[in-house]
């Protein structure tokens, strides 16, 4: 589009944001950042929330409000990118102030923004402010009705509390139906924090949502095992066998020169694979020989 000497407009532009945004690349987003910039085009809400998302999703958290602060016109989307922006990257306080501010100058928070919020909580380890936003500022202040998204993040807000009984109240007492995220979630806190007895409730729930989903017997057998409840570990197995669940392989990527390689443990499909062991043998052989000095282990290789 450039070589054809094409201008472009704003819909262009916030397409290219959004693919940046989607990256997370902290130079291709600076670069983006600062043609776009370039342009000279006002600052709407449309433009300007791509703008702040990006920023954002590529870390640069202060140029983002740099331009959240130019915007001569700031809707609902505007306040609710930068406060997401804010809670992703771990300034919970500042997400929190944000809303604050948007309430004292009159916009209505919708749904999204305490999706932000309550995301902003979760990080920080808020649970009684994540709480609070949930049942006073969003149910009663602003009449805002709880969807799935809201209730899993509460549900994560208390488990990485520790508090796996109060989350699974929670999870019962939810005026929407619970989906496999929210039931996965307590699932991986059950381990977490060694509560076989729940962790039996919350698979039991997630296996009438996902009965062929692997990771679900997975997971609760390495609860079992991490107990060193055996027969349970091969009840689990025998239940797999019998339903023909298979666990899916683990990939791993790399890039190199520009072209990204998939491999798994043990893969034998890449044309220089026997190669590839070789070398991985021979470092493994210099590791025995130099023991975990890490200069040593430098210089080695």
């Amino acid at each position: 589009m450039k070589a054809a000497n094409c201008k472009p407009n704003e819909v262009t532009l916030v397409g290219a944001l959004s693919a940046c945004a989607q990256l997370g690349s902290d130079e291709l987003g600076e670069q983006m950042g600062n043609y776009v910039e370039s342009q000279g085009l006002p600052l709407t809400s449309y433009l300007g929330s791509a703008l702040i998302d990006m920023y954002t999703k590529c870390g640069h958290v202060d140029r983002a409000y740099n331009v959240f602060n130019r915007m001569e016109q700031k809707v609902v989307i505007s306040w609710n990118s930068m406060i997401r922006g804010l809670a992703l990257n771990g300034f919970a306080e500042d997400a929190i102030g944000l809303y604050k501010k948007m309430v004292t100058d009159g916009v209505q928070p919708n749904e999204i923004t305490f999706v932000a919020l309550l995301t902003a909580c979760t990080h920080a380890g808020l649970v009684d402010q994540g709480m609070a936003f949930f049942f006073e500022d969003m149910k009663r202040k602003h009449n805002v009705s709880p969807q799935v998204e809201h209730c899993a993040c509460i549900v994560d807000l208390l488990c990485k509390s520790g508090r796996l009984w109060e989350s699974y109240k929670f999870i019962c007492d939810m005026e929407v139906e619970p989906n496999a995220v929210i039931w996965s979630t307590l699932l991986s806190a059950c381990r977490a924090h060694a509560n076989v007895e729940l962790a039996k409730l919350a698979a039991d729930k997630l296996l009438v949502l996902e009965p062929e989903n692997s990771s679900i017997y997975v997971l609760l057998s390495n609860i079992y095992a991490d107990a060193g409840l055996w027969g349970d570990v091969r009840q689990i197995r025998d239940m797999m066998r019998s339903k023909n669940v298979q666990k899916l392989s683990a990939y791993s990527w790399i890039e190199l020169d520009g072209e990204v390689h998939r491999f798994l443990v043990q893969d034998s499909y890449h044309p220089r694979s026997a190669e590839i062991y070789e070398v991985v043998d021979g470092l493994g052989s210099q590791l025995d020989h130099f023991g975990t000095d890490p200069e040593l282990v430098l210089e080695a290789c």
